[in-house]
């Protein structure tokens, strides 16, 4: 018996206005299952003439609708189907200006799910009898959105559903599978796809893409090392993986190198990772990637036991004192926009900076030769301090590398530190500090200072004074222990991330450098005493505390104020404008170097600190441009310091029992001693502090000596005369507001195809871009992704990234080889292809392209 939603469907159908030019309406009713056979005969519609096919009648009825009757409105049962292209169809051509209707429930879920009402596509849906059954997997693969005209699509959507994702394609259906796990009887994704869905079709679609022949035996590690290694041979020579030749496949390496491109760069990478440790315990590739020249690794991303191999290769050299600079340089460049970077991140950055050292050690081997200590001075603000910069970074990156060590490299890059403590204690340290104390002892000893060298002492009257006297406010950020490389660094990143100027100067600590003393430095006033307790006064006022700094600023200028950068920060918008308002100077102190490196516990965290106090700095320096609207900015410390890594030895420390007199105060790197004690082994420095009128004297180990005092902490030390603790940073910032006449926007500095041919004959090519401009004050480092679309803007290739970051006048030097792969798809010679050159803050770049490569995407399936 019909139903009344069949009778009434076919009712509406007959009753529904012609189409132009038909003078009747003839409808097939397709049932090939033949579900409705008995149903037919007692169908009655007015007007409409019901033929029921039998395989007999079909040159009657051919005849019937054809000649004898060209009038009458026809309803044609049709339970039979046909093979071979419906050649054996008699009615064929009536069919094709007649209408389609079916009533079964495969039709009607064809027509829910937006397939095309073809036989093969019917077959498709038999398949999935048992997934349609159920309404939250229909309604799924509903939501996907697409229509489908040929079966493969929609194999791979249900096969989506099953592996829990919005569809996608068939790389999305294979990572999501692998993605679920190696056995086969706990993965959930196969697990669904065998139940609910087809198996064969999955099978079907890795042969067909990866290229995978699968057998029942065979474990789903097998799919992976198949894909990991077919993908691998896309970027390495069949020289490099001899004996693995049963995991690879020629014609499928294309796809599968875009297969692990992408899931490297996607939302499962972590489970990539898994499986590429996994493939490559089993098949041994950290052993063979060793025996593999570094220049053919580097061509290659695929696994991560790559890059420990490149490391472990450089590590090994470095401690047999073999660094190749230009090399690891450019290896470690090459690494950072290569997949599984963030993996050994800290390993690659420790390796470039030993690079980078060695890279200042190689260009100043014959050591410093300098006798005036202007020049020395020049010598450190101009360059050496950048070797105090490596070294930070370096034990930076090690420090983590400590935090999460790689049993492999854990080792290795612990053998390195000492060759870096070799350079830079050693040799760098001593060989600086040595010319640098010649230089300046004699001015120690008989002025306190180094002549022709800003002081410090001078800082208020040299920066402050000036432009308070033309009207302007000024702010003074003053860091404990900025040292001079930090400073230059934060600098930099005042230039590029905001909208002012920063200018990098230096003025010479006063002996002690220790806070106390370099505080009251900064501060206006004449003379800077010291009662027996070594307590600090500016003309007689305690100058200790922020506080008493207030104090002795306001008894210059009333209108000044101090206060402590947490404070500040802490307070609402309001607050500090109310703070500052009509100050014409403010004092902001700030402490998170010193606060670390000062304690024995904390010091190791010293370079952490640092960045840290970047940030922070550069923090408050937008606060006072955009709450405060502060224009003139200064920012300070008031010491150095000295960090090592190790510990010195015993005979580099002096015990205080060279001292032959009164000892005031004694710290690692000074002595303030009464007027006749005496001291071997140390530096003499006349000092203008005095205790009840009378002067103190001063002592500073030679070298990168400490003195012998009570207590936990020598790594990190200052109060001595060594360029680190003695150079000063101040960064004379200027504040810009937008439409200032001289204001010049932070910009990228431009990526450009140099390349000249348009045309790619290859899956994959490489081309050359050119940095267009070096980085500088306003030009900032940039990262560009670069990759292929078709005309409308749907990706062709893989994504590569350009850290445009070179500082060279030369344009050869900022040259960048960019290699990329193309899809494995049919592309059209006749049609434009663009390279889209892009970054998240200019406008992309497109260059357009011609793809002409005899290549034919034949995926078809068999079900």
């Amino acid at each position: 018996m019909l139903s009344e939603t069949i009778k009434l469907r076919l009712a509406e159908r007959f009753a529904a206005p012609l189409t132009e030019f038909h003078k009747r309406r003839i409808v097939f009713w397709h049932d090939e299952d033949g579900e409705f056979s008995d149903g037919v005969d007692e169908l009655d519609l007015p007007g409409v003439s019901v033929i029921k096919l039998t395989g007999s009648n079909n040159f009657a009825v051919k005849k019937l609708l054809s000649a004898d009757d060209l009038t009458s409105d026809y309803l044609v049962y049709d339970p039979l189907s046909y093979e071979k292209d419906q050649h054996d169809d008699w009615l064929l051509d009536i069919k094709f200006y007649s209408e389609d209707f079916r009533a079964d429930l495969v039709s009607l879920q064809m027509e829910e799910l937006l397939v095309e009402p073809s036989s093969a596509m019917r077959k498709t849906m038999k398949l999935y009898s048992k997934f349609l059954d159920n309404k939250d997997r229909k309604a799924k693969l509903k939501r996907i959105g697409h229509t489908y005209q040929t079966p493969l699509q929609l194999h791979i959507d249900i096969m989506a559903v099953l592996c829990g994702i919005n569809g996608g394609s068939a790389q999305d259906v294979i990572i999501a599978v692998l993605s679920a796990g190696l056995e086969k009887e706990s993965n959930d994704a196969l697990i669904n796809i065998e139940k609910f869905g087809n198996i064969e079709a999955f099978w079907q679609l890795v042969q067909k893409y990866p290229g995978y022949q699968n057998s029942d035996d065979r474990p789903l590690s097998e799919l992976a090392a198949h894909i990991l290694i077919t993908a691998l041979s896309q970027t390495m020579p069949a020289s490099a993986l001899r004996g693995l030749e049963r995991f690879a496949s020629d014609s499928n390496k294309a796809y599968c190198y875009q297969l692990v491109h992408e899931w490297q760069r996607g939302d499962g990478s972590g489970d990539l990772e898994e499986i590429c440790h996994y493939v490559e315990r089993e098949l041994r590739l950290g052993d063979r990637f060793d025996k593999t020249e570094i220049s053919i690794l580097l061509k290659s991303d695929t696994f991560p036991a790559i890059n420990e191999s490149i490391l472990k290769r450089y590590f090994k050299e470095i401690t047999e004192n073999v660094i190749k600079v230009e090399d690891i340089i450019g290896a470690v460049e090459n690494r950072r926009t290569a997949a599984w970077y963030a993996l050994t991140e800290d390993y690659l950055e420790s390796l470039y900076y030993i690079a980078k050292m060695q890279e200042f050690y190689l260009s100043h081997i014959d050591g410093f030769h300098i006798v005036e200590p202007v020049k020395v001075w020049k010598l450190y603000t101009t360059d050496a301090y950048e070797m105090d910069s490596h070294y930070r970074h370096f034990h930076f990156c090690f420090g983590n590398t400590l935090k999460s060590p790689n049993a492999l490299l854990e080792d290795a890059v612990k053998k390195c530190s000492d060759v870096v403590e070799g350079l830079y204690r050693e040799w760098f340290l001593k060989q600086l500090t040595y010319t640098w104390t010649k230089a300046i002892a004699s001015d120690l000893e008989s002025l306190g200072y180094v002549s022709e060298i800003n002081e410090q002492r001078r800082f208020y009257n040299r920066y402050v004074s000036p432009n308070v006297s033309k009207g302007n406010r000024v702010f003074v950020v003053i860091s404990d222990a900025l040292r001079y490389e930090v400073a230059a660094e934060l600098s930099e990143t005042l230039s590029h991330a905001t909208k002012g100027t920063a200018t990098l100067e230096a003025v010479q600590a006063v002996f002690p450098s220790i806070t106390k003393f370099g505080m009251a430095a900064l501060l206006p006033g004449k003379e800077v005493s010291a009662n027996e307790k070594i307590d600090v006064f500016v003309d007689g006022n305690p100058a200790v505390s922020t506080a008493q700094r207030g104090t002795i600023l306001n008894a210059a200028n009333h209108d000044s104020v101090a206060v402590i950068y947490k404070e500040l920060l802490q307070m609402k918008k309001q607050e500090r404008r109310e703070l500052v308002a009509g100050k014409e100077i403010t004092y902001i102190y700030h402490n998170t170097i010193d606060a670390l490196g000062d304690k024995a516990a904390t010091e190791t965290k010293v370079f952490e600190a640092c960045y840290d106090a970047i940030d922070e700095l550069t923090a408050i320096v937008k606060i006072i441009v955009n709450d405060l609207s502060g224009v003139n900015i200064f920012i300070t410390a008031d010491h150095g310091f000295l960090y090592t890594y190790k510990p010195l030895e015993e005979s580099q420390k002096i015990s205080k029992q060279t001292f032959n007199g009164d000892i005031l105060e004694l710290g690692r790197r000074y002595a303030l001693v009464s007027p006749e004690t005496n001291a071997d082994y140390l530096l003499p420095v006349k000092t203008e502090r005095t205790i009840g009128g009378e002067p103190m004297k001063g002592y500073a180990p030679q070298d990168t000596v400490r003195i012998k005092v009570q207590g936990g902490g020598e790594n990190y030390v200052h109060g001595g005369i060594s360029m680190q603790e003695m150079v000063v940073p101040v960064i004379v910032y200027k504040g810009m507001r937008t439409g200032y006449k001289k204001y010049v926007e932070v910009q990228n500095p431009g990526l450009s195809l140099i390349s000249e041919s348009r045309k790619v004959s290859n899956l994959m090519f490489s081309l050359d871009f050119l940095q267009k401009q070096p980085i500088g004050d306003k030009v900032q480092p940039c990262n560009y992704t670069l990759y292929f679309t078709d005309e409308v803007g749907v990706p062709v290739s893989d994504f590569q990234t350009v850290i445009t970051d070179r500082t060279s006048n030369n344009a050869s030097d900022r040259v960048f080889r960019v290699r990329f792969a193309l899809k494995q798809a049919q592309y059209n010679k006749n049609k434009l292809y663009r390279l889209v050159i892009a970054n998240d803050t200019d406008a992309p770049e497109e260059v357009e392209f011609r793809i002409d490569i005899a290549f034919a995407d034949d995926f078809g399936f068999d079900l």
